[in-house]
């Protein structure tokens, strides 16, 4: 027996396998039949290619144990007791034509051209998701209900239309036209088409992981059947749905509506603040250095790539902020404390150089530690402490240091002190990276404009006070009262509740007059995730 057919059509035949009726193919009408074969109903085929070869089962053999049987269900207008009785002489037979209709037929086989017309990996993968959504249809439109479009078509359609003020990029998918009903082709690209902008804005575009080992980052990317079902059910509201998808931070929103500002104004004086900034970081890491006379000119085209370099990094971030948080960005060297979703304190850091740049990523402050030992990391102990003292762990113990031997490691840890390179304070959030916000004795390196100078943790300015924000109004802990636990000892207070911290990269940003900022690209991040969108600058 020979089952014909592409992977639309084997989805038909392996619903009907998965019904719970009886099912039996019988070689010839006097065959006993067997019990029904019972099992739930399918979602997805079995593992079958495209062209089905399967040999002529034994006389009254049950078509269900040639198969496994399907994992979940689906709906299917198919009925509930189905049997083929095959002749003798049969030399093959498409089962999947005999179970649907005519109309389905010719989606189904509309649908096979369709994705094996798809190119490239991503293209592939995107239609082959749309199919098993359709067959779990039935292969019926998603969009079209007779002539007409659907509600959410036309909705949808509109907000595909505007994806450029999002900065996304929807070129090379013929979406249809909101006023214009097409066929089986319109209905499919208009699927592939609200896949894609799904993906796109959720941040499917760049993997932030394949930028930099220290950007965690991990977007949630949503499942293109999921998408489609929660768009075209949304009906007239769907272009607000499938907007939904985009970052809800009000930065994000603020620096789209400067993306569409731009493109309508075009705000030449951009290019001053562009170039600006882009200059800034050789000037500040040498104070020597002169500015030149006359800035290379920075076009519109490198400011609008450069705030949609930054939008997709908004992306990243998970979409609850907390509505209280911290917010550090590295570019911007500064700090800021948020209550109830407005900002209650800012202050000034001190962030990793070019050669060991603090981490990208997000996690919650647990604890903050008064009068704390700095355990040295072996890096600088290797690296640059051992070279500075000719490698006399003596000499190193004599300017406050502990040193400690354990199973033929020597580990090495600074005393809580005035000279403590963590200063008195610091504020634990235990994550992968090892890193935290702390105190300095060196503060006045808080007056120089590019404070890109740690290892990687972020040093604050005004400690103390940072303190009090931290564990809130209403904690019993004011500046005064942690200041009272300097000592000689460890001293511990824990947050009421933990509290979201966000360290992010955002060298573009709206600040609170509504102007937008543009900041100098310390780690190249901005520069990556421009090429990685294919934009100029």
């Amino acid at each position: 027996m020979v089952f014909r057919g592409s992977f639309a059509r084997a989805s038909i035949l392996a619903f009907a396998v998965g019904l719970g009726s009886s099912f039996v193919v019988a070689h010839g009408a006097d065959a006993a039949p067997r019990a029904p074969f019972r099992g739930p109903l399918a979602v997805a085929p079995p593992p079958l290619v495209q062209q089905l070869e399967v040999s002529r089962p034994p006389i009254g053999e049950p078509l269900a144990e040639l198969f496994p049987p399907p994992r979940t269900s689906a709906l299917l207008p198919i009925a509930n007791s189905v049997s083929i009785v095959l002749p003798p002489a049969a030399g093959g037979f498409d089962v999947a034509e005999a179970l649907i209709g005519e109309a389905q037929r010719a989606f189904a086989d509309a649908l096979d051209a369709w994705e094996s017309a798809a190119r490239g990996s991503e293209q592939r993968a995107r239609r082959k998701a749309i199919v098993a959504f359709y067959a779990q249809r039935a292969y019926a439109p998603l969009w079209r209900e007779g002539d007409s479009w659907r509600a959410s078509a036309p909705a949808a359609i509109e907000r595909l239309s505007r994806a450029r003020d999002d900065g996304l990029d929807l070129r090379g998918l013929a979406y249809p036209s909101e006023t214009k009903l097409g066929g089986d082709a319109d209905e499919f690209a208009l699927s592939e088409a609200v896949v894609a902008y799904a993906i796109q804005a959720s941040g499917g575009r760049v993997d932030p992981r394949r930028l930099s080992r220290l950007i965690s980052a991990h977007p949630a990317l949503p499942e293109p059947g999921a998408a489609l079902a929660t768009i075209a059910a949304a009906g007239s509201r769907a272009g607000d749905r499938l907007q939904d998808y985009n970052p809800p931070h009000e930065g994000y929103r603020a620096l789209r509506a400067k993306l569409v500002e731009l493109r309508s104004a075009g705000l030449p004086e951009l290019d001053r603040r562009f170039a600006a900034a882009s200059h800034s970081l050789a000037r500040d890491a040498d104070p020597r250095a002169q500015a030149p006379s006359a800035p290379p000119r920075r076009s519109n085209a490198q400011v609008e790539a450069e705030i949609i370099a930054n939008m997709e990094r908004w992306r990243w971030l998970p979409r609850e902020l907390g509505e209280s948080r911290i917010e550090v960005n590295i570019p911007d060297f500064e700090l800021a404390v948020v209550r109830d979703g407005q900002v209650a304190h800012r202050a000034r850091v001190i962030v990793g150089k070019e050669g060991t740049p603090t981490p990208v990523f997000s996690d919650k402050m647990q604890f903050i530690i008064v009068n704390p030992y700095w355990n040295v990391p072996p890096s600088i102990l290797t690296k640059e402490m051992l070279p500075k003292f000719g490698g006399d762990l003596s000499a190193i113990a004599a300017r406050g240091y502990e040193v400690i031997t354990r199973k033929g490691q020597t580990f090495v840890r600074q005393k809580p002190g005035e000279a403590n390179a963590l200063g008195r304070i610091k504020f634990m959030f235990p994550n992968d990276f090892s890193v935290y916000l702390h105190d300095t004795p060196n503060h006045g390196l808080f007056t120089s404009a590019h404070r890109a100078l740690s290892h990687g943790c972020v040093r604050v300015d005004q400690p103390f006070r940072l303190a009090e924000a931290v564990l809130g109004p209403g904690s019993g802990w004011p500046e005064e009262r942690v200041r009272k636990l300097v000592g000689s000892s460890e001293r511990y207070i824990n947050l009421a509740r933990p509290l979201p911290i966000h360290i992010e990269y955002f060298t573009a940003f709206v600040d609170e007059n509504g102007r937008l900022q543009l900041r100098g690209d310390l780690y190249g991040y901005s520069a990556k995730v421009r090429q990685a969108l294919g934009l100029e600058g």
